[in-house]
């Protein structure tokens, strides 16, 4: 797709995109082969926001299939060869789990990491208040099934279970509880209040490796790999979130950090 109907498939959703000069990095080594996608944010203006793309080699092909305009969605297919590529971190930032070190500089390390060569597909577009991109584990036909997708079995399986609104704030879900489960949170924090994490991100108190800025809450329990939380759920990028009771919580079905996209929520 050229980097002109890509530009006009982005704006048939309302989003702006910038199909970039020259890559965001790598720009004298094998990492400028690669397609790399991004989001620059202004300090102020929602406005000042913008999707960026480095579409990379040639042989790289990089598609809008789906646009849903009332959403301000859509979603993109990247599929390009396996390569190998470097890039660097700071050194208190964590790299991809796949990642490898390569080298260390006075202020950074660098990576080696490979594309994947099969089709990869991301949803990208509005969400509340900030643009953001999303891999999918699986290709959608649409919008709404991509949102299905990174729902997860976890998460539909517990609505079935209990039923009742399901609340979301970015890559986290808040279900309804069972009685079961109820019971069992209660008897946990009377027996053990000392294991109850307050006002912590809840990757952190769960000891998940999610890149980003966390999403904190007031109190966060970890049982048998469970979590559940209960209070205030903040995040800058997000409408703060009051739990009145416990909600088992779920992470989302994207990658972390998917190889050439860096954005990070």
């Amino acid at each position: 797709m050229s980097s002109s109907t890509l530009i006009s498939r982005f704006a048939q959703a309302g989003l702006p995109l910038q199909v970039l000069e020259r890559p965001l990095f790598g720009g004298r080594g094998q990492g400028r082969d690669i397609v790399q996608l991004d989001i620059t944010r202004g300090e102020r203006r929602r406005a000042a926001e913008s999707f960026r793309l480095w579409p990379g080699a040639s042989d790289n092909r990089v598609l809008v299939t789906t646009v849903d305009k009332p959403r301000q969605q859509l979603i993109v297919m990247v599929h390009e060869p396996r390569r190998r590529f470097e890039f660097e971190v700071s050194k208190h930032q964590s790299p991809p789990g796949d990642a490898r070190l390569v080298r260390e500089t006075k202020w950074a390390r660098v990576f080696e990491q490979f594309t994947n060569d099969r089709k990869r597909h991301f949803l990208a577009g509005m969400d509340e208040q900030h643009l953001f991109i999303a891999q999918l584990p699986h290709a959608a036909p649409t919008v709404w099934a991509a949102h299905v997708a990174l729902k997860g079995d976890d998460v539909r399986q517990a609505e079935r279970r209990v039923g009742g609104k399901t609340v979301r704030q970015g890559e986290w879900f808040f279900v309804q509880p069972t009685p079961a489960e109820l019971l069992e949170v209660e008897a946990f924090i009377t027996t053990t209040p000392h294991r109850v994490s307050r006002n912590v991100g809840i990757a952190q108190a769960a000891q998940l490796r999610r890149v980003g800025r966390p999403h904190d809450a007031d109190e966060v329990v970890v049982i048998k790999e469970r979590i559940y939380v209960r209070g205030h759920v903040k995040h800058p990028d997000h409408a703060t979130l009051f739990l009145r009771g416990w909600r088992r919580t779920f992470g989302n079905t994207e990658a972390s950090q998917p190889e050439g996209v860096y954005w990070v929520d």
